[in-house]
């Protein structure tokens, strides 16, 4: 987080304080202190090297790893040492009934059950998404939100994130009660109907658990800002202007994670949550100069801030700009998610500070959700807005193109659009603009006079003829999931010159894994309809299947994308064996959400073990074992299944009886 740059000079202090020693870090994981500057030259220089949480006159508050305070104490400032933000005691809730009073914070248990009875009560628009595991094995989870949740639709994808400073939990709490209040709304309210039905949203309520619980699962006392291995998230990304590494270190699992998941939906707008000050901050960290669409995020900054003044105290939400500020102007940071996203996902995302006090008492978060729950929503809807279309080719398979504001773009500020649905939204101040439309292999499409009003939709829907005749017309081609199968199946209306086609299968978030691999056959010359199909088999988990056409003279095309998801189930069950009584066989079935050790056994009714079914690690999903009990007598037999999670470190134990008729 940030604070008010109040006053600047132009000398510096340089004494020196007390060495910090190794046992300070071993129990702390960072150091958090202060010092006094003078010069905002020396700010941007120390960014580089410390986390600078925020300003106030010429005292600095920064935290620091234990390398980089070794790297600090070489400038020679005097500095004082500070208490954790995070070591302030929490009311915390052991149950999801507690929880949703939404004036505590969770425990990790709970915010994962949470989650997971988000979809359970509401299957049909809500999906919960692994995004990957920290550090500590811990889970970073997306709640999807939409009307048709399995389905890829030509509609924006949107994303609120929050807390990837561990300390920093207002906005953890917020967003949880924000995915409860859109899925009890639904069908209710109009508005938020309106939103679940046009957009696609996800919610990452916290992307750093290690640092919020590093006290333990059951608190949020001892929360740190850095994760588990003592790295700031918030300076560990590729950045625009300081390279791929900007802070030194590797990659961090919760960055991989956020990237994985950045490159695989196509997010039109997000909005990531911090603590510590008041202020909606907008593009760019890393530069000093402005992004070209400077004047719409102000404009959106400015009307999230002004409809929070509305309802809040007047104090609230007031830092620098009346709550807004451009993030350079404030302080430069590099690595920053908000300049990845924006540069090199070609997305659009601003940071909001939404706490002065970044663990908030519990007891005053139903007091900031009121305050902010009209401009989460009005931020939402800013994806509904601009100019939006649809980019296909003659036969309306989607393309991938580029979509170029003539003499307005630039650094990265162009968009694509979406190779599943070939949908675009580009969100731009109101004006009369020249579009450019552009794609491999086929030719560019320039519209003029293009006009876009103030929060209204402008429509531009292109269609972009190849380059070259393609060899095959493709009449169909879809993916679907068949349990732990994934089916492929297309159609031709036409082939010339066509060897076959090449399947790949990719799951994603998977970095550096190999696609698998099919090849079929084609007709080579031919003018009749052919229908084609096959078939993968398919752990839990989001894939993109592709299809790509090959000549006999090696020459060939991706004809089409999409994307499947293999679903484990929400919960560990243990269902009712079929049929029930049986003679001599009966099946029994189970559902896994994760990977595990499972034993399932058979028992009389005395208790004496009959039968070993299962006794080795088993993948997430639906499974089912028959049970012959071919040489046994008639009567009541007794199944139980066990089953050992090791990163929660829980056996989970059912048993069920059933009847042997002979």
């Amino acid at each position: 987080m940030k604070k008010i740059v109040l006053c600047l000079f132009l000398i510096s202090s340089f004494q020196f304080g007390q060495v910090l020693n190794p046992q300070y870090f071993a129990d702390n994981g960072e150091a958090y202190f202060k010092f006094n500057v003078f010069n905002k030259a020396e700010i941007n220089e120390l960014s580089a090297v410390i986390s600078i949480d925020r300003i106030e006159g010429h005292t600095v508050y920064a935290y620091a790893s234990e390398k980089e305070f070794g790297s600090f104490l070489k400038y020679g400032y005097e500095y004082e040492v500070l208490k954790h933000p995070g070591d302030v005691p929490a009311e915390m809730s052991n149950s999801l009934e507690d929880a949703k009073a939404w004036d505590t914070y969770p425990t990790y248990d709970v915010y994962v059950q949470m989650m997971n009875q988000f979809q359970m009560l509401y299957p049909n628009i809500c999906k919960v998404v692994d995004g990957g595991s920290t550090v500590q094995g811990r889970k970073i989870l997306f709640a999807k939100i939409s009307d048709n949740v399995n389905m890829n639709e030509d509609e924006p994808e949107f994303m609120f994130s929050s807390t990837m400073h561990g300390d920093e939990t207002t906005g953890f709490v917020l967003m949880l009660r924000l995915i409860d209040s859109l899925l009890n709304s639904y069908g209710e309210d109009p508005r938020i109907t309106n939103l679940v039905n046009s957009m696609e949203i996800w919610i990452n309520p916290n992307a750093n658990p290690d640092g919020t619980y590093r006290g333990g699962n059951n608190t949020v006392t001892g929360a740190r800002r850095y994760n588990a291995n003592s790295i700031d998230i918030n300076r560990n990304f590729p950045d625009p202007a300081a390279g791929q590494h900007p802070d030194g270190n590797a990659w961090q699992p919760e960055t991989i994670a956020m990237m994985n998941i950045s490159r695989d939906k196509n997010f039109v707008l997000s909005a990531n949550f911090h603590g510590g000050a008041e202020v909606v901050n907008y593009p760019w960290d890393t530069w000093s100069r402005l992004h070209p669409d400077n004047n719409w995020y102000y404009a959106i900054s400015r009307k999230y801030a002004d409809t929070v003044h509305v309802y809040a105290p007047s104090s609230y939400l007031r830092d620098l700009n009346n709550g807004i500020t451009n993030g350079y102007a404030w302080y430069r940071i590099t690595g920053g998610r908000q300049d990845y996203f924006i540069y090199f996902e070609r997305g659009r995302e601003v940071t909001i500070e939404i706490s002065s006090t970044k663990l908030l008492s519990a007891s005053l978060l139903p007091a900031y959700w009121g305050y902010n729950k009209r401009s989460f929503l009005n931020f939402m809807e800013e994806s509904l807005k601009g100019l939006r279309g649809v980019v296909t080719n003659p036969q309306g398979a989607p393309v991938k193109a580029k979509i170029t504001i003539q003499g307005h773009d630039f650094d990265n500020s162009e968009i694509y659009s979406d190779s599943l649905t070939g949908n675009y939204h580009r969100m731009i101040a109101p004006g009369t603009y020249t579009v450019v439309i552009s794609a491999d292999s086929h030719f560019t499409e320039t519209y003029t006079n293009i006009s876009v009003q103030a929060n209204g939709i402008t429509t531009l829907n292109a269609v972009l003829e190849p380059t070259d005749p393609t060899p095959v017309e493709l009449t169909a081609f879809t993916a679907r999931a068949n349990g732990n199968k994934i089916i492929i199946e297309w159609a031709t209306a036409t082939e010339t010159n066509n060897k076959g086609f090449e399947i790949a299968l990719k799951r994603k978030g998977a970095a550096g894994s190999t696609p698998e691999i099919l090849w079929i056959d084609g007709k080579g010359t031919t003018s009749e309809m052919n229908n084609y199909r096959s078939e993968f088999a398919a752990g839990k988990g989001i894939y993109l299947v592709s299809l790509r056409q090959v000549d006999f003279d090696g020459t060939s095309a991706v004809l089409g994308e999409t994307e499947v998801s293999v679903d484990a189930p929400a919960v560990f069950a243990l269902h009712p064996n079929y049929p029930n009584p049986f003679n001599p066989s009966t099946t029994i079935s189970f559902s896994l959400p994760e990977d595990s050790k499972v034993v399932l056994k058979i028992f009389d009714v005395l208790g004496r073990e009959v039968s070993t079914l299962i006794n080795n690690e088993i993948p997430a999903g639906e499974h089912s074992f028959v049970f012959d009990a071919t040489g046994l007598s008639s009567g009541i037999y007794l199944y139980r299944i066990e089953t050992f999670d090791a990163k929660s470190n829980q056996v989970y134990s059912e048993i069920s009886k059933m009847l042997l008729n002979k």
